[in-house]
C-alpha cells in the first residue's frame, strides 16, 4: 500500500484487532523506539526511621533496576490468484485483509501464552521436534517463553496438580501460589481454555440463584469473576495431558488448565506494528500480501 490514507486505516484496524485480543490486551503494551529497549523499573524499598528534631535523617541509597524487551519478528504470507480475483463473489484484497488482521490478534495471545524456544519436547509439542518451518506450529519459537513456560519449566513451584474436576478452590490454589501477588484483584487475572471455563459455570459456588442470585451461572452462562478477579478463556490455552504439556501425538488425557497470572509483571512490547503489504507477481499472476510484526514479551526481572 502505498497511499497513506490506506495504511492508516489498516493501523487503525490492527491496533483494535490488539484491544480484542484475549491475553495481550491485559498487559502494559509498550512501542519500542529501540530494538532492544530498556525499561526503568520503580526504585527499591526506601527505609523509614523515628525523627528526631535538629538532627539529620538517615538516608537510603537508591537502587533501580530495568526491564529488556527483545523485539521478535513474526511473517506470513499469503497469495491468491487473479483468476480468483476475478470470479470471486466477495473483494478478496479486503476479505484476506480482514482474515489476517483477525489471524494476527490469536497469534498474538499464542505466542504470549506458548512461546516456547525448545525445539524438543517443548512444552507444546512434548514427544517431537518442531522447527522455525513446521506449519502451525513455527510460531512457538519466536524467540520468547511465553507465561505457560514458568511454572511448567522455570520454576515448577509454581505448578500445582489438582487431578480433579474443576472447583472453586482450583481457582483460589492457583491465586495462592502467586502469593502477594495474587491480592489485588485488578492485577491477577486467570486465563483458562474453553472446556475449564464452560465446567467452571456448573461450580456449586456459582451456578445456583440460591448462591449468587440474579447473577447465578444457570441464568447468565458467563463467569467473568472468581474471587474478585477477571476470569479470561482463551482459545489458544489448549488442553494438555496430565503433566500440563500438550502431547504432541495427543493427549493420554485431556486436561484443562488454570493459569493465574500478575499481570503488572510482564510487558508487551511492539517494535513493529501490525504491518500489511500487497504486490502483484505478474509472472504468475498472482496477489501476495504479507503480514508481519515484531514483538516482544517478558517479565519484569527479565529471567
Amino acid at each position: 500500500y502505498s497511499d497513506p490514507a490506506t495504511m492508516a486505516r489498516i493501523s487503525d484496524e490492527a491496533f483494535a484487532r490488539f484491544l480484542e485480543t484475549m491475553v495481550a490486551s491485559q498487559f502494559s503494551r509498550i512501542s519500542m523506539p529501540t530494538n532492544p529497549f530498556d525499561i526503568p523499573l520503580q526504585l527499591g524499598e526506601v527505609q523509614w526511621y523515628p525523627g528526631e528534631e535538629n538532627v539529620s535523617a538517615k538516608s537510603t541509597a537508591l537502587t533501580t533496576s530495568r526491564q529488556t524487551l527483545t523485539a521478535h519478528e513474526l511473517v506470513a504470507e499469503v497469495p491468491w490468484s487473479l483468476t480468483l480475483d476475478e470470479d470471486a463473489v466477495v473483494a478478496m484484497l479486503p476479505e484476506v485483509r480482514r482474515t489476517l488482521v483477525r489471524n494476527a490478534a490469536e497469534v498474538i495471545d499464542d505466542v504470549l501464552l506458548n512461546g516456547d524456544t525448545t525445539v524438543t519436547n517443548g512444552i507444546n509439542s512434548d514427544g517431537a521436534t518442531i522447527t522455525t518451518v513446521t506449519p502451525g506450529k513455527a510460531h512457538w519459537l519466536i524467540g520468547f517463553d511465553g507465561l505457560l513456560h514458568l511454572p511448567l519449566e522455570d520454576n515448577t513451584g509454581q505448578k500445582n496438580n489438582l487431578n480433579g474436576a474443576v472447583t472453586a478452590n482450583a481457582y483460589n490454589q492457583a491465586l495462592k501460589l502467586l502469593g502477594k501477588y495474587g491480592v489485588r484483584n485488578m492485577e491477577a487475572v486467570f486465563v483458562t481454555d474453553v472446556n475449564t471455563f464452560l465446567s467452571s459455570l456448573a461450580i456449586a459456588e456459582v451456578e445456583t440463584v440460591d448462591k449468587l442470585g440474579p447473577a447465578a451461572t444457570i441464568l447468565t452462562g458467563q463467569l467473568a469473576v472468581v474471587f474478585g478477579h477477571p476470569l479470561i478463556v482463551s482459545a489458544q490455552m489448549r488442553l494438555a495431558d496430565t503433566d500440563g504439556k500438550v502431547t504432541d501425538a495427543g493427549n493420554g488425557t485431556n486436561t484443562g488448565r488454570i493459569l493465574a497470572v500478575n499481570t503488572s509483571q510482564w510487558r508487551v512490547g511492539f517494535r513493529r506494528e501490525l504491518s500489511l503489504e500487497t504486490e502483484r507477481d505478474i509472472q504468475k499472476r498472482q496477489n501476495v500480501m504479507v503480514v508481519s510484526m515484531r514483538v516482544a514479551f517478558a517479565e519484569r526481572t527479565g529471567a
